[in-house]
């Protein structure tokens, strides 16, 4: 008959007949399998060949299509909130979420580290260009051959040098072009106000005389100005001293020449007289450790304290975001929802041992007890019960056996399903 949840919840007393019954059970079920035995479909076992009878027909209850539906509706109404399937997605879809958020975050720091990094390299390469500017100008007018270049290549490589040092500041200030894409004019303030502000900051901060020897009125407009004006004092320079166009070497990017020997060495003390008589060059020749040179390194050093707040904020961020997650992996995924699923798997397992023992699984048939019971073992058990089986039908074949009954009581004890008084075992 089907399974009616509500008849079991009502106490029904047992008939005479039911109680005398259930009484004999006990003392019939070791007798059953003896009797099975001596019976066979042929009437008689042949010799030498071991007969099994048939197994008895299982009496276990059937459960209807309709009470596990209510069962499983029920099991489902009561189950916790935070053992559901949609709890637990929602927690791993916020756990991945924020794990993608804390590696993509942070990468957004990429490009400005990449564009600084650009713009500092310029920025240094700037005063190299301005002392190398200063040093052939110098040797371009004196032409003494202690160069070891002729006046045509340093003429050249002067001309090569200027081009240079105006990439390189436009691409510093401006941006678009040597691999930066944003120029320091468009985010660091500190920089405008020394390249473009009224002063001399770089002389030190109470300094009020920014004037520049032989360049009247050219010192405190800013930095641009000077690093203007010493492009196009180079350029006058080389104008009215150097060779002519057709004579200097067209394809000239670096040092020229052998670079080992020395051409002509022809000292020119008289030249040394235009060093001083005229303005650009005289202001050429300050300026390579003068107010330019100054105010690049001080540019410098601004872009470098850029820098390390770029990396520092970055770092903070990548801590602050990573803290948070393992945060949120341990309090939300592990204690709200992990470890109180593990726990209440314990409870469930603790209640449906102690729901075994309390069901009366000596007055089921063998075949019963066999079924109730595979449904707890492992692979491992079954391995064993197996061998355990054919060790009772040795037994059973040499005339010993016992209750079958016990046998699987036995055996559920051993697999940590029943706990059976001392007394009863």
């Amino acid at each position: 008959p089907a399974l009616n949840l509500k008849d079991e919840e009502e106490d029904v007393p047992l008939t005479p007949s039911q109680s005398a019954a259930l009484a004999k059970i006990a003392t019939m079920m070791g007798s059953k399998k003896d009797e099975g035995d001596k019976t066979s479909p042929a009437g008689a076992a042949a010799p030498g060949k071991e007969v099994k009878p048939p197994p008895p027909p299982s009496t276990a209850r059937v459960i209807t299509e309709e009470t596990e539906a209510a069962l499983s509706k029920s099991v489902r109404q009561r189950r916790s909130v935070y053992t559901s399937t949609v709890v637990y997605c929602a927690a791993l879809s916020i756990i991945l979420g924020l794990g993608i958020f804390c590696f993509l975050y942070p990468t957004r720091k990429v490009g400005d580290l990449v564009n600084i990094a650009a713009t500092l390299n310029h920025a240094s390469r700037r005063n190299y260009l301005v002392r190398t500017l200063c040093y052939l100008t110098r040797e371009m007018i004196l032409d003494d051959g202690f160069s070891r270049r002729s006046k045509a290549e340093t003429t050249a490589a002067i001309q090569f040098m200027v081009e240079e040092f105006r990439k390189s500041d436009e691409a510093v200030r401006v941006g678009g072009s040597l691999g930066i894409k944003l120029g320091a004019d468009d985010h660091n303030e500190e920089h405008n106000r020394v390249m473009y502000g009224l002063g001399c900051g770089w002389r030190g901060v109470n300094t009020t005389n920014c004037d520049i020897d032989g360049m009247k009125g050219l010192g405190g407009k800013g930095l641009y100005i000077i690093s203007s004006t010493f492009v196009d004092s180079v350029r006058t320079v080389l104008a009215l001293y150097g060779t002519p166009e057709k004579d200097r070497p067209k394809s000239w990017v670096g040092a020229a020449g052998d670079g080992t020997s020395y051409i002509y060495v022809s000292p020119s003390p008289d030249k040394l007289q235009m060093m001083d008589s005229d303005p650009n060059l005289a202001f050429i020749q300050q300026s390579f450790d003068g107010d330019l040179v100054q105010g690049l390194k001080m540019v410098v050093g601004l872009l470098q304290g850029e820098t390390k707040q770029i990396l520092s904020t970055a770092l903070n961020e990548n801590q602050t975001l990573f803290s948070v997650h393992v945060v949120v992996v341990i309090c939300l995924f592990y204690f709200l929802l992990f470890r109180r699923t593990v726990q209440l798997g314990f409870a469930e397992v603790l209640r449906a041992r102690d729901f075994c023992i309390k069901m009366p699984i000596y007055i089921l048939e063998t075949t019963d007890v066999e079924i109730f019971l595979d449904f707890y073992r492992t692979d491992e058990d079954r391995e064993n019960n197996e061998k355990d089986q054919e060790e009772m039908q040795m037994q059973e074949a040499n005339g010993g056996g016992g209750n079958p009954a016990l046998q699987s009581l036995a055996l559920g004890q051993s697999l940590g399903i029943f706990k059976m008084p001392a007394a009863t075992a």
